[in-house]
C-alpha cells in the first residue's frame, strides 16, 4: 500500500490491484483448498480436530468430489497464478419428478471464502456470480445457502433473497 502527498496537501490512497482469474478447481488444488477450509472455519469456530488430520481428511474428500464430471459437486477458485485466494463450492441435488413446468434440480452453495487480505475488492462477488451463472445453465429451480450476518449484503447484491418458508433442524444443536 502506498501513500502519496499531492501538492494540494491531500492524501491519496493507492491500493495495488491484483490480477486474479476464476477457474474450476483441479485435482492439484485440493490440499490448498483443504488448508483454506481450515482457515475459513477456524476464523469463527473453536478447533476440535488437529489441523494436519483435518487437512488430510478434507483433501481426500475433495479429491473424490471435485474431479471434472465425477459428481454433483463443482468448486471454483480465485487464482493469482501463485496461490489460491478464494473458493466457492456448489452441489446440485435432484428434486422428485413433478408434473408441472418446474426445474427438477436445486443447488446448494457452500464453502464460499475469500482470504481477508483481498476482501472488499469485488473478487468475492465475481466468484459467487460465476457459480450462480453455472447454476442457471444447469436449470436449477432454487439456489440455497446458509449466510453469515456479514455476508448477507453480498448475497443480496447478487440477487439472492431471504426466505421465511424454510425450516431447519440442526441435530448437532440437540446434543
Amino acid at each position: 500500500m502506498h501513500f502519496r502527498v499531492a501538492t494540494n496537501h491531500s492524501i491519496t490512497y493507492y491500493r495495488p490491484m491484483i490480477r486474479v482469474r476464476i477457474r474450476l478447481a483441479r485435482p492439484g488444488d485440493c490440499r490448498a483448498l483443504a488448508e483454506m477450509r481450515y482457515r475459513f472455519r477456524t476464523e469463527t469456530e473453536s478447533v476440535t480436530e488437529a489441523k494436519s488430520r483435518f487437512v488430510r481428511r478434507c483433501t481426500s474428500w475433495m479429491e473424490k468430489r471435485f474431479r471434472a464430471g465425477a459428481s454433483a459437486w463443482r468448486c471454483w477458485v480465485l487464482d493469482d497464478g501463485k496461490r489460491l485466494l478464494g473458493h466457492v463450492c456448489v452441489q446440485l441435488f435432484e428434486k422428485i419428478p413433478n408434473p408441472v413446468n418446474e426445474p427438477e434440480l436445486h443447488a446448494y452453495v457452500t464453502n464460499f471464502y475469500v482470504i481477508p487480505e483481498i476482501r472488499n475488492q469485488g473478487h468475492g462477488k465475481s466468484l459467487l456470480n460465476k457459480a450462480l451463472s453455472w447454476c442457471r445453465t444447469q436449470r436449477t429451480d432454487a439456489v440455497i445457502l446458509w449466510a453469515t450476518p456479514g455476508s448477507k449484503s453480498l448475497y443480496r447484491r447478487c440477487g439472492l433473497v431471504e426466505r421465511s418458508d424454510i425450516f431447519e433442524l440442526q441435530h448437532s444443536k440437540e446434543l
